[in-house]
């Protein structure tokens, strides 16, 4: 039952929700590409989908085992702070990887194209630093 919960959460973590895919692909439309843009950007994407998606999953499949392992008395703290240090070691590669991308499209856009495309992320960013507070409207 474990194993089957474990890949459901991989599964359901590891795709994009709808929402997101349909927001960045309408950004791009509106970034304006030429074609030989729309390949760097492309080949760049493919460049790093791979590695980020693997340590992506990586860091799931740690906080899933510390969870289990932090519920075991037995299990000592020394083991849940190992793990706990991997997962930022992870977090941190990870960051490290985004921020690699993140500076190949930007050498790939111009002045017009890199503003907009930074203030889409900065935007995101905020959106998921600062999820929406229910009962807080506009306030």
């Amino acid at each position: 039952m474990k194993k089957i919960i474990f890949f459901l959460l991989l599964f359901f973590s590891s795709v994009p929700s709808l929402f997101a895919q349909n927001s960045y692909s309408e950004f791009e439309k509106n970034l304006e590409l030429t074609e030989p843009q729309k390949v760097q950007m492309q080949g760049i994407r493919n460049k790093y989908i791979n590695e980020w998606q693997t340590v992506r999953k990586e860091s799931m499949r740690k906080r899933l085992e510390q969870k289990e392992l932090c519920k075991n008395p037995a299990a000592g703290p020394e083991k849940c702070g190992k793990l706990e240090n991997e997962l930022r070691e992870l977090e941190t590669a990870r960051g490290n990887i985004y921020n690699q991308y993140r500076g190949e499209v930007s050498r790939v856009l111009n002045e017009k194209q890199r503003e907009r495309y930074n203030n889409f992320f900065n935007a995101e960013n905020r959106k998921m630093t600062h999820p929406p507070q229910p009962g807080r409207h506009g306030r």
